[in-house]
């Protein structure tokens, strides 16, 4: 209130100064007949100087205390109150201005305070200075006032701790209040949003009429609570989705909406997340597993409001490759290296921000080459303890925060469950076309046999034929030359019908324990001719002797056609690689599918060439008769059937990983051999000791039977011919400490040559077997494998051949491994 000097010719005051105290009475009368309001006066010490009737009656006074000394402050303000009441009665008495004030007064008989409104003006009177105070009862509008704070303090006490933010605005979506909860939504202090639209804080402009539309509609109708979804913007730049509830109200008869915000980002992503999942699962029947990755780091670029999504993952297993996709128009951040964010993720095993530079961009730069320089968030995906994976997001305009890491966590689990379930279904889908693949093969491989062994036991005669022939002198003389030329044509033949059986998986194998370094260093000569002078061939055998059981012959055809694949894959200049290694193989790497399906120890020969490699949709096909890559006539597709062929025929496999424009690495696993061994110490018939050897002949057909006897004869050997099993056991008694070999065939009448064999063992403990057949599938569906010190040749056979088989049994020794 404005403080105004009141004159000394006051009305109120007697003309005749000194008749006052005289007639104090009287000028009270006359003063309190000016005021209509309560009124009291008080000297420069605070007592009591006079007061009207309304004054008595608020104060509750007795007129007979007119003349006692009261204290006006100490009697009846409120003790809390005095300091305020004394110190503007020092400013009226001082400075003579009109001072107002809110004090408690304490009323003689009542419980509870009253409020007073006390305004005091200085007066002189007598030359003294007094103070007239009037009074005004504000009490109903002093508890009219609490009530309003208390109800204030409770509505901001709810706003304050409801889920969301709480505004208030008007018709024109001007904020007018805002709840502090604002702070930590938006970034903002209620003050800063205040007095601006709340259309303002929205993501797009293209949200604004739409949402001043929303208010318009509820204030100018009336309408129930509406409920609104927008995507607002924080003060950082970051987004959030936010659910509006709006309720018309009225303030004073005018319309205004009072609206709580809540924060619906983590319920729309799930929501996006569960929607978009759904869709990306119905597509992965139909996608391969590079498209799914890059259409889910579109999606979880665009929820996070990044520029670039990527991801890494590792092999499941050696076959599979590197999976490494980004999203879409990712080419802008070229600079940006996975791999090393990787490694941090790897050594982190969480979540790893970088909110300024990421690792890789620092590295880039400590070795002076700048890169862009992007925030990124890398989230680690774990199987197990093991990080197996990552994908990532960067270039955000704004800081990561924790609602992307949940995003990005939300589709590292998609990624990993994705990735997962492709690599299973590939795995299911290349054992079934494996499956297919040996089907086909068995099918094939039975309908060459056949044409095989009927035209190897052609060949078995005419040979027989000839040899007769070649016996006559005359004929010798006349023909000798013819004769050697058609046994010329039969041995190329047979070798044809040895590549044919090799195909279908049923050539006749002599499997001896070698040493698979050994076995490779002798064929590396004949392998660098076959590759030529301008591919290098590199041979890096393993460290250690690794023992094998494997028909030598099969394994240097095997290298053969492994080497001259590589060479003809080379275009130009190349390199081309034999490796040899242990692996072993355990049961669940058997069970996602390794080519080795019996678990075990394994040696490894691997073939690996820098050549133009094989696409994706050939690599089944590879192994598959005729099936070749090559222009038409170039090559018969035969190759790696035959390769494959040899791998099982040796219980082993083989396998397949190349990438185009690459190259192409093919893998051989054999079973490791951890028994005896034997090795021959003379290779050459020629360089048999000069010991006569004692053959033990078993042959039901006469003429075989003595064709086969001179053979034996001409190469230097005793022979025992007989046809039948008995006279084989009468002779083996007879004479058990002369003979040194059993020849027999697998088949016979009576018995089958295995039988014969352990037999004839009772009698002659040291005796070797040599079995004769002209289908192998005798040998090794009776056998089922070679013992040791039992041999096998495969009809037709020449006399030198023979004798090198019987050579090489007999003068192999055993060496403990």
């Amino acid at each position: 209130m404005q403080k105004t000097r009141c004159s000394k010719k006051n009305g109120m005051l007697p003309r005749n100064q000194n008749h006052f105290g005289e007639h104090e009475h009287m000028s009270g009368n006359a003063i309190s007949e000016v005021f209509l309001h309560s009124f009291f006066v008080i000297d420069s010490k605070g007592n009591f100087v006079g007061w009207n009737d309304s004054f008595q009656q608020e104060a509750a006074l007795k007129p007979s205390r007119r003349k006692e000394s009261i204290n006006v402050i100490d009697k009846l303000i409120y003790p809390a109150d005095q300091p305020l009441i004394k110190a503007k009665l020092l400013s009226v008495l001082k400075k003579g201005f009109e001072e107002t004030a809110e004090a408690r007064v304490l009323i003689k008989g009542e419980h509870e305070l009253r409020w007073f409104m006390m305004t005091g003006r200085k007066i002189i009177i007598r030359d003294k200075p007094f103070v007239i105070c009037m009074i005004l009862d504000i009490t109903a509008r002093k508890r009219e006032e609490d009530s309003l704070v208390q109800t204030a303090n409770k509505f901001r006490f709810i706003t304050e701790h409801m889920d969301g933010v709480v505004f208030t605005a008007g018709t024109n979506t001007i904020l007018d209040y805002v709840s502090p909860s604002a702070e930590n939504m938006f970034g903002y202090m209620p003050n800063e949003m205040t007095g601006k639209s709340y259309a303002g804080f929205l993501k797009e402009e293209n949200e604004i009429p739409g949402a001043i539309a929303a208010i318009d509609k509820t204030t100018l109708n009336q309408l129930p609570p509406q409920i609104i979804e927008l995507h607002f913007r924080r003060k950082n730049g970051s987004l959030f989705w936010g659910e509006v509830h709006l309720q018309y109200s009225s303030v004073n008869g005018n319309p205004c909406i009072v609206g709580r915000l809540q924060d619906i980002t983590l319920r729309k992503n799930r929501e996006s997340h569960t929607l978009f999942r759904t869709r990306l699962i119905e597509k992965a029947d139909t996608c391969s597993i590079e498209e799914l990755l890059q259409a889910a780091l579109d999606e979880v670029k665009r929820l996070t409001g990044s520029s670039i999504g990527f991801c890494y993952f590792l092999r499941g297993d050696k076959r599979e490759p590197l999976l490494q996709v980004w999203s879409t128009n990712a080419d802008t951040f070229s600079s940006l290296n996975p791999t090393g964010l990787f490694v941090e993720a790897l050594r982190a095993q969480k979540t790893v921000i970088h909110n300024e530079c990421n690792t890789a961009d620092r590295e880039s730069d400590r070795h002076g080459n700048h890169s862009e320089s992007v925030r990124t968030l890398v989230v680690p995906i774990m199987n197990g303890e093991m990080v197996t994976a990552i994908i990532g997001v960067g270039g955000k305009s704004s800081l990561y925060d924790g609602d992307d890491e949940r995003v990005v966590k939300g589709f590292a689990d998609l990624a990993g469950d994705l990735v997962l379930r492709k690599r299973a279904e590939q795995s299911e889908k290349n054992d079934q076309l494996s499956l297919i693949q040996a089907q086909k093969m068995e099918f094939a491989g039975s309908v060459i046999h056949k044409i095989a062994v009927d035209y190897s036991q052609m060949l078995s005669m005419i040979l027989e034929l000839i040899s007769l022939m070649m016996e006559e002198d005359a004929i010798r003389k006349s023909q000798g030359k013819n004769m050697i030329d058609v046994m010329d044509f039969v041995g190329s033949s047979k070798d044809m019908m040895s590549q044919l059986l090799i195909f279908a998986r049923t050539s006749s194998i002599m499997p001896i324990v070698l040493e698979l370094n050994m076995i490779v260093e002798e064929r590396l000569g004949v392998l660098r001719k076959l590759t030529g002078e301008n591919i290098p061939l590199s041979w890096i055998p393993d460290s250690q002797n690794t023992l094998v059981k494997v028909d030598p012959s099969q394994i240097d055809k095997l290298l053969d056609i492994l080497c001259l694949n590589a060479r003809d894959a080379i275009d130009g200049k190349g390199r081309i690689t034999i490796e040899s290694s242990r692996l072993f193989i355990d049961q669940d790497e058997c069970d996602v599918g390794h080519p080795c399906k019996v678990p075990g120890c394994y040696a490894v020969l691997s073939v690996t060439d820098n050549g133009a490699g094989i696409e994706a949709k050939d690599l089944p096909c590879i192994f598959e008769p005729f099936f070749t890559t090559r222009e038409e006539g170039k090559a018969m597709g035969l190759g790696l059937s035959i390769a494959y062929g040899i791998s099982k025929q040796n219980h082993g496999s083989i396998d397949c990983l190349s990438e185009l424009g690459k190259g192409s690495t093919f893998t051989v696993y054999l079973p490791r051999y951890t028994g005896k061994y034997y090795f021959s110490q003379n290779e050459d018939p020629s360089e048999s000791d000069d010991l006569k050897r004692t053959v033990l002949l078993v042959e039901e057909e006469p003429d075989i039977l003595s064709s086969y006897k001179r053979m034996l004869e001409k190469t230097d050997y005793s022979v025992y011919a007989v046809d039948t099993m008995d006279k084989a056991i009468s002779v083996a008694t007879e004479h058990q400490s002369d003979i040194d070999l059993l020849l027999t065939n697998v088949v016979l009448r009576e018995v089958n040559g295995c039988d014969l064999s352990q037999k004839l063992l009772t009698i002659c403990p040291k005796l070797k077997t040599l079995l004769m057949s002209g289908d192998h599938n005798d040998m090794t569906a009776r056998f089922g494998g070679l013992d040791d010190g039992v041999g096998f040749i495969q009809k037709p056979f020449s006399m030198n051949e023979l004798a090198t088989k019987i050579n090489e049994l007999l003068n192999a020794v055993e060496v403990v491994s």
